[in-house]
């Protein structure tokens, strides 16, 4: 039974990420798949579950996205860390620029 309430991206972009805005934890990783409400990340770093994520991507089209985000599942994969992030603040600014990105990756 599917749990998604959207469909998942596959993309392959770098990002930055790192715990709480304090930046007390901040390292480089990788898009997996993203999606109107959360994405899927692997990274080096360990965080904890249920940890309060600050992303920064760089995407196609020159599209920049500050977003936040909770650690809601976890895998972990020889020396990677995959992670489940839902987004939990949105800039009510950059949602029309986030959602016309999903939108138009999707009918690609």
């Amino acid at each position: 039974m599917e749990r998604r309430r959207s469909p998942r991206i596959p993309v392959e972009v770098d990002l930055q990420l790192w715990r709480d805005k304090k930046v007390k934890k901040k390292t480089k990783g990788s898009i997996k798949n993203l999606s109107l409400e959360g994405m899927c990340v692997e990274t080096d770093l360990s965080f904890r579950m249920g940890s309060d994520l600050v992303l920064s991507l760089d995407l196609p089209d020159k599209l920049k996205f500050n977003l936040v985000g909770k650690i809601v599942w976890e895998k972990k994969e020889e020396k990677k860390y995959i992670y489940g992030i839902r987004f939990s603040e949105l800039d009510i600014n950059e949602k029309p620029k986030w959602y016309n990105f999903i939108l138009a990756t999707l009918s690609k």
